[in-house]
């Protein structure tokens, strides 16, 4: 569970990504919507749960605001490669970091390097390697997000849905069981969730529930561990009453 472990306050790039998220998501509050593993542990924070922290970053954005974004993400030193942005580090023998440049990064041998990521999911095509989600324009357009920390937070229904249409990437080892956390926190947290944003966002893209009860199921043993360390009840039968329970509203 190499993936999982990493996911601790003792690991620099945590407290690096978790400062940056806030920095950069609280600069361009009104061009970025929190998603993803950051997401899930503020909405859970807000919802009296406990989550497990994040490694990456990640927005959601409109492509009509990506040329003030891209600047200002150039301009506090993160690089643009590929599809995504990274910042990189070189750890100190004291086990800090070191911001460095990507010129630098090159020079720095592969187990003192560090990479913190941030990515951006668009509602249209930025190039012909950027990624887009079908969910992001009615994100916008419906404000289906809370302020927390002073910058946009996805829904936990739009979190949900999000990762529920991971299935279409199968299944990917330690971070899908990152994803599985994230679910299972989201789906037991106190508050209700509300079926009717879930099928608005199932209007404009379909998930399928049945691999999330599979994988579910078949890694119950992992994630009751999980839940001990973070210090929630593992409710086995209150989850899968949800999941039902949203299957069966969206059949409506």
């Amino acid at each position: 569970m190499e993936e999982i472990a990493v996911r601790s306050w003792v690991n620099p790039i945590i407290r690096e990504s978790y400062e940056w998220m806030l920095k950069v998501g609280r600069e361009l509050k009104e061009k970025l919507v929190l998603v993803g593993g950051w997401a899930t542990y503020l909405q859970a924070q807000k919802l009296g749960s406990r989550s497990l922290p994040s490694l990456d970053i990640d927005f959601v954005a409109l492509k009509e605001n990506f040329r003030t974004i891209e600047k200002h993400l150039l301009a506090n030193n993160f690089t643009p490669v590929g599809f995504r942005y990274i910042k990189y580090y070189h750890e100190t023998l004291d086990g800090g970091l070191k911001e460095i440049c990507f010129e630098e990064s090159k020079r720095i041998p592969p187990y003192e390097l560090r990479e913190l990521f941030l990515d951006i999911l668009w509602d249209e095509k930025i190039s012909p390697i950027s990624f887009t989600h079908p969910y992001v324009e009615i994100v916008f357009e419906k404000e289906l997000y809370d302020e927390i920390e002073g910058l946009r937070v996805a829904l936990p229904e739009v979190i949900l849905s999000m990762k529920f249409l991971i299935e279409k990437n199968k299944y990917r080892g330690q971070k899908q069981l990152k994803d599985l956390v994230d679910i299972y926190v989201l789906a037991v947290s106190p508050e209700e969730l509300d079926f009717e944003v879930f099928k608005l966002l199932y209007s404009k893209e379909k998930f399928d529930l049945n691999w999330v009860v599979q994988y579910f199921k078949e890694n119950e043993e992992f994630l009751a561990s999980v839940a001990r360390e973070l210090g929630i009840v593992f409710d086995r039968e209150e989850f899968l009453f949800v999941i039902s329970e949203l299957k069966e509203s969206l059949k409506g």
